[in-house]
């Protein structure tokens, strides 16, 4: 899962202008959050929220947050994520890190170390997306009608076609081909074919 925030047009009133506005980079945007599957569609996505808006607040409003918790329960599934999520209560989520823990359990190494490997697959999806539509590297238009949430819709929905259709997509190409294997086939063939 990750976040993305997209150019915006200044509005001419103030108060919706700030709503838009980032202090952190000092500019207008709109933002969005992706969550991405091992075939690299995108199954849950927040988007069209005002730029001022932290990313685990757009999880949160977005309902991300719940989705995930759905997917935890079904199937024990986990999603990881940088620092700007909030693991404290969302058990699901694996946050990625710079640095090693700070406890002297191998498996918290060696989960820490293999999440911030796979944190890699969601800056690939945004790439991906960014590539596929290079507009939107451009400044979207002030609009007050919900034009941008149609093209925002369209754009996820044309992104989706095109992972499952195409298939070049970095995330499904690394790891769709281990999830596609027959364990059988193999590990067990080999070991009672040389008996």
């Amino acid at each position: 899962m990750d976040g993305l925030k997209l150019y915006l047009e200044q509005s001419g009133y103030s108060t919706i202008q700030n709503m838009f506005y980032n202090g952190w980079t000092h500019d207008h945007y709109v933002s969005a959050v992706f969550v991405f599957c091992p075939d690299g569609t995108i199954p849950i996505a927040a988007y069209n929220v005002p730029g001022c808006c932290h990313d685990s607040t757009i999880a949160e409003w977005g309902q991300i947050y719940e989705k995930l918790g759905n997917v935890y329960e079904m199937v024990c599934g986990k999603c990881t994520v940088d620092s700007a999520f909030s693991k404290k209560t969302n058990p699901f989520l694996i946050k990625s890190s710079q640095t090693d823990p700070d406890t002297n359990d191998a498996n918290d190494y060696v989960v820490n170390t293999e999440a911030t490997s796979m944190r890699q697959s969601a800056e690939w999806g945004m790439r991906a997306i960014q590539s596929s539509f290079p507009r939107l590297k451009d400044r979207f238009l002030y609009e007050e009608y919900g034009e941008r949430r149609i093209i925002f819709k369209f754009m996820l929905l044309l992104y989706n076609v095109r992972a499952r259709r195409v298939g070049i997509n970095q995330i499904r190409n690394t790891y769709m081909a281990y999830l596609n294997r027959d364990a059988n086939e193999e590990f067990v063939m080999p070991l009672l074919n040389n008996e």
